[in-house]
């Protein structure tokens, strides 16, 4: 066994500020390991399996520095470049937090494009569910640039460039997040386990994880060792094997506006549909080269420009490739006259397939004019399609264990575990959306998980802030069977909890999509938390969240920390979206008035008050309470009904 380091020491990374650096790995069995860094030295010998490990003196922000490691007995050594002390936040959760800038896009267009911060360094971890305890992760710390940060997490760049400009310190983010997860995956076997409420779960799991009649499905796993009822490509029929040429009649197809999906179309299934369009060039681009932007394609795609193929994108039953803006170069021996044909295969397995844009990405464009962005020619409109495959209505199935990723304290075990004990200030936490059906037993969840990572790091302090969901789904002004709300309520029990904070985003929601574009203002609010209650400056936290509820004959009268300097309504209006009910349970909208850092709510219909609700539903549009800060109040409750 030679010497290594665990997967987050590699060039480039950020060390945590403040405290005691463990710095770990493996060795051949009892070498003595030397460790020196800005001019501290540890020692330890490595154990019978060839692990080590040492702590080095906390260190100021600063930097960069050299981190080396050897065995004085042999020699060997291994050294890092371009360390930095600073701040070290873990961003986790599900797809909100794995959210890309450049699936932001064009909102993120200008972030990106002045993302140029040395001192912000990015380690996304890659996904894994393999069964059983890891001790590595895959993943590469990149320095913030226009040309890094594009793949990387939104809220969490956003986060990260407002802690680095207000504190003046190199920021470190490490995102291990997996869209579609449920919060049972994040926590460990251990903790799971005293819980009543998933117990019963776990023991189900585990009856069956390693069973013969389990592993024979296994001999069906895809490539990344899921185990799924994806249909596959059929690939190209012979009737479609033209669809890609130039001289092919595609005038009996049918025609749909792009971006969109097909299943807007009514084609209500997964499958692989063909798009095609000709387009007129000015006669200079005759024989340059181009530069093809499709925007998303949903989820593979195979793309051709007069009959040439110019780049695809996916493979197998990768899931990951459903948000990412294709662009591809057009070679001159192409572009031979002043028509051109694209045609694009796209193939979907689940969910929504087709070109989803946005708009604005969809553009052609001649090389060496990117200067001139007005000269493009903008793609999106009307293009002829066609199914090729009909693969039928597909529903996700899981089958738990090796390969799943919600298969319990299966991400814990894969993609937390091996971080453990690596220097942080602290988690940020974006999920929820997964476990909307669980709103009864999130608050547990919720604070199993936090106490979980404090217990696996060490650090009772560990900073913990949260994203509270925004709105999602068909707006309502009152929904009392709101399981969003839920949620939303276990998030802000979280803060119970010490060196806990949560962003609220309910005005940030969707109602159409389940991830919202607008990210930036996520990872900034989650910043303005983290500036107050983590680093002490003296700025408001969130928006107002209730705190009290007096009731006084017809009215009951809400009071809320974090007001700022005053209650207030984001468009000048009177609060909306309260309703009371009295010892019938039936709620009714209420008239609200603000009254310094209260609100004072009546309802005709409601002589006698016994409850009051705001913004009590999945989606309520037009909730408009907020603080002098801006920062809109958190929905709320104070019955237990």
């Amino acid at each position: 066994m030679s010497l290594r380091l665990a997967s987050l020491f590699q060039d480039h990374a950020v060390l945590q500020r403040d405290q005691r650096l463990p710095v770990w790995g493996w060795a051949p069995p009892f070498a003595r390991i030397r460790v020196a860094l800005a001019g501290n030295e540890a020692f330890a010998i490595s154990g019978d399996q060839g692990d080590w490990l040492v702590r080095l003196p906390a260190l100021p922000a600063g930097g960069p520095h050299v981190l080396t490691v050897d065995i004085p007995e042999t020699g060997e050594r291994l050294e890092l470049r371009d360390i930095l002390i600073g701040e070290v936040w873990l961003a986790s959760g599900q797809s909100n937090m794995d959210w890309t800038l450049a699936g932001s896009l064009p909102l993120t267009a200008d972030v990106i494009a002045t993302a140029d911060f040395p001192a912000i360094r990015l380690f996304n971890v890659n996904k894994r569910a393999h069964l059983g305890p890891q001790r590595t992760v895959e993943g590469t710390w990149q320095v913030s640039s226009p040309t890094t940060v594009a793949r990387f997490s939104a809220v969490g760049f956003s986060f990260a460039r407002r802690i680095h400009r207000e504190l003046g310190i190199p920021v470190g983010i490490v995102n291990s997040s997996w869209g579609g997860s449920i919060i049972q995956s994040w926590t460990s076997r251990s903790t799971l386990a005293f819980n009543p409420d998933v117990r019963p779960w776990l023991e189900e799991f585990e009856s069956m994880a390693w069973t013969a009649e389990r592993w024979k499905d296994m001999q069906r796993a895809g490539p990344d060792g899921r185990v799924t009822n994806y249909p596959a490509d059929p690939g190209v029929t012979p009737e479609s094997a033209s669809w890609n040429q130039p001289t092919f009649d595609d005038s009996a197809w049918d025609t749909l506006q792009l971006p969109s999906t097909w299943q807007s179309a009514g084609h209500a299934y997964s499958g692989v549909f063909w798009f095609r369009r000709t387009i007129e060039l000015p006669e200079t681009w005759v024989g340059r080269d181009l530069q093809l932007h499709l925007g998303a394609a949903d989820k593979h795609d195979i793309t051709f420009v007069n009959g040439v193929e110019v780049g695809r994108t996916g493979r197998g039953r990768e899931e990951q490739h459903w948000d990412t803006p294709r662009t591809y170069a057009v070679p001159a021996a192409v572009v031979t006259g002043r028509t051109l044909t694209l045609a694009v295969r796209v193939y979907s397995f689940l969910y929504d397939g087709g070109l989803i844009g946005p708009a604005d990405r969809m553009r052609l464009r001649c090389s060496g004019e990117r200067e001139r962005p007005d000269s493009d020619i903008p793609l999106a409109g009307a293009w002829r399609y066609r199914c090729e495959h009909n693969l039928g209505v597909v529903v996700e199935s899981h089958v738990m264990g090796h390969g799943e990723r919600n298969s319990p304290h299966m991400l814990f075990d894969n993609m937390v575990r091996p971080l453990v004990p690596y220097a942080l200030r602290g988690a940020l936490w974006y999920q929820g959306e997964s476990n909307a059906n669980d709103g009864t037993i999130y608050a547990r969840l919720m604070r199993d998980l936090i106490e979980d990572w404090r217990r696996q790091w060490g650090l009772p302090e560990l900073a913990f802030h949260l994203v509270q969901l925004p709105g999602f789904q068909a707006a309502q002004d009152h929904q009392p069977d709101s399981n969003w709300s839920l949620i939303r309520e276990a998030q802000t029990a979280a803060l119970a909890l010490p060196h806990t904070g949560l962003a609220v985003t309910i005005d940030l929601g969707e109602a159409k999509d389940i991830h919202p574009k607008n990210k930036i203002p996520v990872g900034e609010r989650l910043a303005q938390s983290v500036l107050s209650l983590t680093y002490g400056q003296a700025i408001t936290p969130c928006g107002p969240l209730a705190e009290k509820f007096t009731v006084s004959g017809d009215s009951i009268r809400c009071e809320f920390l974090h007001t700022d300097r005053g209650l207030t309504t984001t468009d000048g209006a009177a609060p909306r979206l309260f309703f009371i009910a009295g010892d019938d349970q039936v709620f009714h909208p209420a008239n609200a008035r603000i009254d310094g850092h209260a609100v004072v709510v009546t309802c005709p219909a409601v002589p006698r008050p016994v409850a009051v609700r705001y913004a009590w539903a999945n989606n309520p549009e037009g909730c408009n309470l907020a603080n002098q800060a801006g920062l809109p109040a958190s929905p709320f409750r104070s019955d237990r009904w």
